[in-house]
């Protein structure tokens, strides 16, 4: 397995998470979709790319 440190980190993030849950699945899967709705001004509908093909302007 790769021991790089950011894997490494979101790993054992992963592992917390789960265990905070029971490791049940069930549990698991309905945090994360309380977690969207809590957020859901944040995330990019489906219906729209996530870049946007308009450029931005720079300031200088």
């Amino acid at each position: 397995m790769n021991e790089e440190p950011t894997l490494t980190r979101i790993r054992k993030a992963r592992q917390r998470i789960s265990a905070t849950w029971g490791h049940d699945p069930y549990k698991l899967v309905e945090h994360y979709i309380q977690y969207q709705k809590q957020y859901q001004d944040r995330l990019i509908p489906k219906d729209q790319p996530a870049h946007s093909a308009t450029p931005v302007k720079l300031t200088e």
